[in-house]
């Protein structure tokens, strides 16, 4: 029972020591700066009128839709003139 017990400790061994190689950087990380930091971003706002979920770019109507709700179950569905985000088991719209 003893060899099978120090290869059960060697094997735990060689997982922790792996795992702290992979955890250290591998080179020291310079000083950020606030430019390397910012991700852009939608600036529009998908918004309903009388013709569905749109934005406008200048003069230029653009179809979209809008962020989905969190939770499962959600679906993108048109009934219609009628477009938006459905539960499909409350059997709801989202808003």
């Amino acid at each position: 029972m003893k060899p099978m017990r120090s290869i059960a400790v060697a094997f735990a061994f060689a997982i922790v020591s792996a795992t702290t190689a992979i955890a250290a950087p591998a080179a020291p990380m310079g000083p950020t700066t606030s430019d390397g930091m910012v991700s852009k971003v939608a600036t529009f706002v998908c918004e309903r009128d009388d013709r569905g979920w749109r934005y406008m770019r200048g003069n230029r109507r653009v179809t979209c839709r809008p962020a989905r709700p969190s939770g499962r179950d959600w679906g993108w569905r048109c009934e219609g003139p009628r477009c938006g985000w459905w539960h499909r088991h409350d059997r709801r719209w989202h808003g």
